[in-house]
């Protein structure tokens, strides 16, 4: 008898050749993600963000109550693929400073922001000087 692992080997190290079908599943769901990151005039996009991310971006989803399988399977791979991903900076419009992820694990905008609340600092552009092409460092 062979263990599963060793099956999934392939046949010149010994095992079958199988496919790892969690690990295949996982890529092909990772593929849906993508397709809803680039493909946002679908039919599938509008119908998923209409109820799991209506701001857009599939990354800051809500789970909702009673989600479908099909969402919680994309949800999970979703959190997968976030934990990898890196922020390109580029002009600062995009990166909301309170609730993205700042690449370090367990830190998020909410957890360091130390000042109070200020309504027009939204994304890391507002924390930008643009006057002397500096980070506005009273705000930081």
């Amino acid at each position: 008898m062979m263990a599963w692992e060793k099956m999934c080997y392939p046949k010149g190290m010994g095992g079958m050749g199988f496919r790892d079908l969690q690990l295949f599943n996982l890529a092909l769901l990772g593929r849906q993600v993508w397709r809803l990151m680039t493909h946002t005039d679908t039919l599938c996009f509008k119908v998923l963000s209409a109820k799991y991310f209506p701001n857009g971006n599939v990354f800051s989803y809500k789970q909702g109550d009673k989600p479908s399988f099909t969402w919680t399977s994309i949800a999970k791979v979703v959190d997968a693929l976030k934990d990898g991903f890196l922020w390109q900076v580029g002009d600062g419009n995009t990166i909301d400073i309170r609730k993205d992820h700042w690449g370090v694990d367990g830190i998020q905008g909410e957890s360091v922001c130390r000042s109070p609340f200020n309504h027009d600092e939204r994304v890391v552009k507002d924390l930008w000087d643009h006057n002397y092409k500096r980070w506005n460092r009273e705000r930081i």
